[in-house]
């Protein structure tokens, strides 16, 4: 397993040359690929200089989000798998061999039945292009029941639906293991036992708050891993690294619960308790290649960063401006 840094697990904005710092910098092993931007920037300048910061930088590669639309009507479907091929080249060709789509928990033109053939048939077809290319899909599952609310026919929410889904599809499609939908649900990590594991393809990590029920949580509620030990994340690295799983491991958090926290801060954070929850799982630790100069930000305590005592104090406009989660 190694840590893995993504910009829409932790909402963050800059450029390619800063983020790639904050990931080295703070003990990350691996970026997510921007896989849209890296097609524009291999069409222009060719594959070799799109992919040189990844390349010097010594990160991996681990995933792209495809802009697929599983339970979208026919038209938009196929314009969406259209792109697909190439997609799927360029990721091949940073050496990614994973990439994601999330399942919509639910439909108001479909039956259950319906939408499980519907996705079963197209997860076929995707399946089969990313094998071309060596990529796994990982399905990620919506949980909050805000979520489905509007349906009027509920679809896969839970993982006991989306291991059923699993089974029936190409075996290029595997699952992203979410310990805040598995605390959402009521479900244990022994569900990754169930999953061979090459169809692990991502595991994330969050928090959630002390004095809110599982089945009352809403999206925005979701927090950095760590920050209240209601959610464990030792547990799921064990219990994935028992199984073999080698991929990535990507905190998340919603925007709202990093609302004036510096871009830098965030990264530092991530960072820090990834690597507490690696020590405490027993898992090896590289040592780091690169080793920036330490900042004042790099001070500043926990308590600090997550936005109680002091602030403001420490932030300048400036910063502000340039590097928060909601900028």
């Amino acid at each position: 397993m190694f840590r893995n840094l993504s910009t829409i697990g932790l909402p963050l904005s800059g450029r390619p040359s800063e983020l790639i710092e904050l990931a080295l910098s703070f003990g990350f092993d691996g970026m997510d690929i921007d896989i849209l931007d890296f097609c524009q920037q291999a069409e222009i300048y060719g594959v070799d200089h799109a992919r040189r910061l990844m390349v010097s930088a010594r990160l991996q590669a681990s995933s792209i989000h495809l802009p697929i639309t599983l339970a979208g009507d026919d038209a938009t479907f196929a314009s969406e798998v259209e792109q697909l091929p190439k997609l799927f080249e360029m990721a091949q060709a940073t050496e990614c061999s994973r990439a994601t789509a999330t399942i919509v928990p639910g439909s108001n033109e479909h039956s259950f039945k319906d939408l499980f053939e519907l996705h079963r048939s197209r997860l076929d077809q995707i399946g089969n292009m990313a094998s071309k290319h060596d990529v796994a899909i990982g399905l990620a599952i919506v949980p909050e029941a805000e979520c489905r609310a509007d349906f009027s026919n509920q679809f896969i929410y839970n993982y006991e639906g989306l291991l059923g889904l699993i089974s029936s599809s190409h075996e290029s499609i595997g699952a992203v293991i979410d310990n805040w939908s598995l605390h959402l649900a009521g479900e244990s990590t022994s569900i990754i036992s169930q999953l061979p594991a090459k169809r692990i393809v991502e595991l994330r990590v969050s928090d959630a708050p002390s004095d809110v029920s599982p089945n009352e949580l809403v999206a925005n509620q979701r927090l950095m891993p760590g920050e209240t030990g209601v959610i464990h994340c030792v547990e799921l690295l064990q219990t994935a690294e028992k199984a073999g799983f080698e991929g990535p491991v990507t905190p998340w958090a919603t925007r709202a619960t990093l609302k004036g926290i510096g871009r830098e801060r965030i990264v530092r954070l991530a960072g820090d308790r990834l690597e507490t929850f690696w020590k405490d799982a027993g898992l090896p630790i590289e040592p780091r290649w690169f080793a920036p100069a330490a900042t004042d930000e790099q001070s500043v305590s926990d308590t600090e960063v997550l936005g109680l005592p002091n602030e403001e104090s420490d932030k300048s406009p400036e910063s502000n401006q340039a590097e928060t989660a909601d900028a």
